[in-house]
């Protein structure tokens, strides 16, 4: 299944993450994909709002993952820009995995491509679910 999603603003962003949140149980894989700037992190910061985070949310891409505590479950943001080979088998099931910059042979639940569009809109592609 592919889902498409016009973003203008902060403000449908926020909508979006808030219905997206819904879907999850806390044992999905979010693969995160787009150029450099597109606004994956900014997704994952509404996301995680939206589950319940109540600490500052930063980009794993010096520390290749920081984990948090969500309402109902962990979440574990990995960055894997820099890395060729990081294993997140010990991860799995234990909480929602997000993923910016995946590798391609990481089994996923949902993958989202974030394109950069004009006037700062974006569009995200999701697949999976």
């Amino acid at each position: 299944m592919e889902e498409k999603v016009l973003i203008k603003d902060l403000k449908d962003l926020e909508n979006f993450t808030k219905e997206f949140s819904k879907k999850l149980k806390g044992n999905e894989v979010i693969l995160l994909e787009g150029d450099l700037g597109a606004g994956k992190t900014t997704f994952t910061k509404y996301l995680l709002k939206a589950l319940g985070v109540e600490e500052e949310i930063t980009s794993p891409t010096f520390g290749i993952m920081n984990q948090y505590e969500g309402k109902n479950f962990d979440i574990y943001h990995l960055d894997m820009y820099r890395i060729n080979n990081f294993d997140i088998s010990d991860i799995i099931g234990k909480g929602l995995i997000i993923i910016e910059w995946p590798k391609e042979n990481i089994d996923y639940n949902y993958k989202i491509n974030v394109q950069q569009l004009e006037n700062d809109n974006r569009l995200f592609i999701i697949q999976g679910g």
